[in-house]
């Protein structure tokens, strides 16, 4: 194994170790780690699970979704959920327009449910860079699990409001696209489930863009 290799390997598990299930928000997951880069964001995310089988112990095995640590021999890859993203300048100069679809942003990143008996319990994510795909965040289980549980079919992706840490499924496209919140958000009288066009969705959130002030949520 060459030097590079093992000290990401011990870097990546010290992170691992310390991991308490958090969600991630702006590039940030249980775990980060940077295997090489691949040709297809699918090999990435086979590389990604062989990395995550290798990593999982006694001491982390909760953090990362499952209930034990052997359980993640049997972990699979579901059909991935490709991600955009709504910047923040987008979102504040919305002026409510009926094209709503052009807020979106390629985030040039997939979630890939990881599965176990056919029930989500995991994810890791696929990240393209200018030299590839690589494996880039493991674990947030609960949000993976809200997102597959609100998605109609394998077509439907994410639409992702970092600013307001927000996060709906998606169908269709130009004037035609739905969004559908994953779960309850009293800041906007969101319910989850709800199918909403996008529009309508968007005016509801700039009127919180426009007074963000930066901090965190």
């Amino acid at each position: 194994m060459r030097i590079r290799e093992a000290v990401l390997l011990v870097s990546v598990a010290l992170l691992v170790s310390g991991c308490k299930g958090r969600m991630f928000p702006a590039g940030q997951g249980n775990l980060s780690a940077d295997p090489a880069a691949s040709g297809s964001s699918q090999e990435a995310a086979q590389t990604g699970l062989k990395v995550m089988q290798s990593l999982v112990r006694t001491e982390n095995f909760q953090g990362l979704g499952f209930s034990s640590a052997d359980q993640v021999k049997n972990a699979q890859l579901g059909d991935p959920l490709k991600i955009y993203s709504v910047p923040l300048d987008a979102l504040t100069a919305y002026k409510g327009d009926a094209n709503a679809a052009g807020l979106l942003h390629d985030a040039h990143k997939l979630i890939y449910p990881v599965t176990v008996d056919q029930q989500v319990v995991s994810s890791l994510s696929a990240t393209q860079r200018d030299d590839g795909w690589r494996a880039t965040e493991f674990g947030n289980s609960a949000l993976t699990r809200a997102l597959v549980a609100h998605r109609a079919s394998k077509d439907d992706f994410v639409v992702w409001v970092p600013a307001l840490k927000i996060y709906f499924t998606a169908r269709g496209e130009g004037e035609g696209l739905v969004l559908t919140t994953i779960m309850d958000d009293p800041r906007f009288e969101f319910k989850a489930g709800e199918a909403i066009p996008a529009s309508r969705a968007f005016a509801v959130l700039q009127k919180s863009a426009s007074g963000y002030n930066g901090l965190p949520q």
